[in-house]
């Protein structure tokens, strides 16, 4: 009976296959394109609020912390979600 047990178990997980050019690509991508829009949108918020506040350099360095440290957070889990999905065997 273990013996049936132990083979269903290496047959249910997936084998993980090399990193391809195409996936490699696609998460680069994807990862780009995303942390772009990303970095835009902070960039027009910090720009439209220290303007809008009147804020000198020292705020603005303090708005610039205050929205940059989420909006990185972002992109970084951005590019984690795209590899995973990349490299996930069922997509492919």
């Amino acid at each position: 009976m273990s013996f049936e047990t132990t083979a269903l178990r290496q047959q249910d997980v997936a084998p993980r296959g090399k990193l391809t050019l195409a996936q490699t690509v696609g998460f680069v991508s994807v990862t780009l394109f995303i942390s772009t829009e990303v970095a835009a949108a902070s960039a027009a918020s910090i720009w439209g609020l220290s303007g809008l506040l009147h804020l000198q350099a020292v705020g603005e360095i303090i708005l610039s912390a205050i929205i940059g440290v989420p909006a990185l957070y972002a992109m970084v889990r951005c590019g984690q979600l795209a590899f995973a999905t990349e490299t996930d065997p069922e997509n492919n």
